[in-house]
Order: structure tokens, then sequence, then C-alpha cells
């Protein structure tokens, strides 16, 4: 979303209660309501499902509480995953008769978050067919550079990843087991292209990355 549009948004929903979730809580688990409309202030967040082996399949969005709760104020559909603070969580709730109200005053604001909304599912469609047809290594990249790509911190060529993630994480988000993702790291830091110091992921070039991955 543009920075105006976000602005508007952090403005409109500042007047409602600020929730706090400490790292490794659950917020809402399958069939719970949302409340309203919900907008993360600060933190991360990790969407998942657990099959029935209890094995947790997770899903590549770290700050989905807007969309999904915008969904369900706008269709009625019921959440379906589990969703955990990955780290300290702290998120406004607004009434979903006052944002939707909102909403509509500003067709500029609805047209951005409409676009903001269609490009988080083209992204979430070019990763679900890098999961099916990509090879454990380029699984394990392309995963790295979108975190990076939405989630980074950039310092020369160098990108930060915000938030520490774990193998286990990767493993859940990839459909790999957590040995085979620990190969594929050291693979990818023994070709130059990341750095896994204590967890928190730099990748060391992204147009390298990005190349390497045929996104170009």
């Amino acid at each position: 979303m543009k920075e105006e549009t976000k602005k508007k948004i952090i403005e409109f929903f500042s007047k409602y209660p600020l929730k706090k979730f400490k790292k490794g809580q659950v917020l809402y688990e399958p069939n719970d309501e949302f409340g309203g409309v919900a907008f993360v202030k600060s933190g991360y967040l990790k969407v998942y499902d657990i099959a029935k082996d209890g094995k947790e399949s997770g899903i590549q969005l770290f700050k989905p509480l807007f969309f999904f709760s915008l969904i369900h104020a706008k269709t009625g559909i019921k959440n379906r995953h589990y969703i955990e603070a990955l780290t300290p969580v702290e998120f406004w709730l607004a009434p979903k008769v006052d944002f939707m109200a909102f909403i509509r005053s500003d067709a500029a604001l609805t047209e951005d978050v409409m676009n903001a909304f269609l490009t988080k599912f083209v992204d979430m469609t070019s990763y679900m067919s890098q999961l099916i047809s990509g090879d454990a290594y380029s699984k394990v990249a392309s995963l790295i550079f979108s975190m990076a790509d939405e989630f980074g911190v950039i310092r020369n060529k160098r990108t930060t990843i915000k938030f520490k993630i774990t193998h286990k994480l990767i493993a859940s988000l990839t459909g790999l087991t957590r040995e085979t993702v620990t190969l594929q790291m050291l693979k990818l830091e023994k070709d130059g292209l990341i750095d896994n110091d204590r967890r928190q992921i730099v990748v060391e070039d992204m147009v390298k990355l990005k190349k390497v991955l045929g996104f170009e």
C-alpha cells in the first residue's frame, strides 16, 4: 500500500482498542470470529494449519490480520487457520461497520487497499507454483527472497530480514523437513547468497538471488 494510505488507515485504527500478545501466543484458531477488522501496529505473525498427524503446515503471510479480517467482514467467511504471534504483537481492532463506512468514504483509499490485496494474491500464487514445481534449494531460496523483499532492511547490498526465522518455520512454510532446510541453508551460504548468523537471515545481494531463482 502507498504510504499515504497506510497513514490514513493507522489514523483510523488508532482510535480503537490496542490488543497485545506475547511471542508464541495463538491469537485465533480455526472458526474463531475476528471480532472486527484488525490492523497490526507492530510485530509479526505466522499462519498455519495442523494436519491429522500433527504436522504443522505454514502459509507465507506474516502480517495477515488486516486481509483475513477484511475478507471476513466482506464475506462472512470464518477464519480457517491458526494465527500465532511470531514476535510480540500489537494490533488495533475496529468494528467492521465502522471500517466499511470509513473505506467507502475514500475511493482512492479503497482502490489502493484492493490493489494491495490483489498483489498479495499474485504473490501467493507465485509462491504456490514454486512449492509445487521447485526443488528443495529453490523452495528455500524463493521463500527467503520473498521475505527479504517484503520485510527486509537494506544496508548497502545486504538485506536483513527484520525478525528471526527458525529452520522449523522454514520447513513448515516449504513443506520440507527441518534437516533438508538446514542442508539447503548451508548450500545458500556456501554459494554466497545468504548469511544465517544467529538465525537472523541476511541476503547478501538481492539482485544476484533474484537471478539465481530465474525471476529476471
